[in-house]
């Protein structure tokens, strides 16, 4: 493996507590994986085992095609970390950490100025380069933390909650950001809010008590919590419903008047709702979706079970 990320059975242990057990997904080059999962789910013990912070007690990291166990340093070169509420120093400016953070990831010389420009831009902070960090919002020194993480162009970024105490403005501008860096880099994006994965991440992990429930493209996931379909036909209305009942994935069919709702599951249930009642000799006027599952309904059928 060239690029990407390859987490392969890995179990972290503090002394007699397991905090994670054999976790196993991929991060793919040019995608924004999304982890979830509730508080002490295993969510942050997991990103730093996957960034060099903590080793695993058994299991491996392959970042970049170099195994994090054979050399740590040249797997956490190809690795951008932004961990949640970052410690950013107030003390210094914008400008002389992040030439600070680049020298510490051994970004040569030639190649600083440049870098640290490209993070202050893809951070949003042009007009802040020397600012001192303290005398800044939370929201930018959000900003400072992302643009570290971006510092040495790294092929891998690790988010965790990176629109956390942001702005509508700046939540907006960071998901872009996002969008634009996972076409390029492997993303791995840990958040709450449900809603922002979904929209960013085409694939998700879910984790509950240290163990993967799920890894699953967000389709797949909502899919399966189910579809509610309103119908509207020319025939016998209690015929139709009596047709669609019979469909696979079909969990109730009710007639409201001259309406026929049905609720089920599947990609394709409305054309297979479609084929049902034509199939019984009635005709289909009118087929719309009222509703579809959400990757909160996936979610939270997933923990709970």
């Amino acid at each position: 493996m060239r690029a990407g990320v390859h987490v392969d059975g890995v179990s972290r242990r503090f002394g007699r507590k397991d905090a994670i057990t054999d976790v196993t997904f991929d991060v793919e080059p040019g995608e924004v994986l999304g982890l979830l999962g509730p508080n002490g789910a295993g969510k942050t013990t997991t990103m730093r085992v996957m960034t060099g912070y903590l080793r695993p007690t058994t299991g491996r990291v392959v970042v970049g095609g170099v195994d994090m166990a054979d050399d740590a340093v040249a797997a956490r070169q190809h690795i951008g970390y932004m961990p949640e509420s970052a410690a950013v120093p107030s003390e210094m400016s914008v400008i002389g950490f992040l030439r600070y953070c680049a020298r510490l990831r051994l970004v040569p010389r030639r190649e600083r100025q440049k870098a640290v420009a490209n993070a202050l831009r893809q951070g949003g902070l042009g007009g802040m380069a020397d600012a001192r960090i303290g005398t800044l919002s939370k929201g930018y020194r959000q900003r400072v933390a992302l643009a570290q993480a971006l510092v040495q162009e790294p092929e891998v970024l690790v988010l965790d909650e990176p629109t956390a105490g942001l702005d509508p403005r700046q939540v907006a501008e960071t998901r872009d950001l996002i969008a634009k860096l996972g076409r390029t880099r492997s993303v791995l994006l840990s958040s709450h809010l449900l809603s922002e994965v979904a929209n960013l991440c085409r694939r998700v992990v879910v984790l509950d008590k240290g163990r993967v429930l799920a890894v699953s493209d967000v389709a797949t996931l909502t899919a399966a919590t189910g579809t509610r379909l309103e119908l509207r036909v020319s025939g016998d209305t209690s015929r139709a419903a009596r047709a669609v009942t019979a469909v696979a994935g079909v969990d109730d069919a009710s007639v409201r008047g001259d309406v026929i709702v049905v609720k089920g599951t599947g990609d394709d249930l409305g054309q297979r709702v479609a084929a049902a009642i034509v199939e019984a000799g009635v005709g289909l006027l009118e087929q719309r979706v009222v509703s579809q599952g959400t990757l909160e309904e996936a979610y939270l059928n997933l923990v709970r079970e």
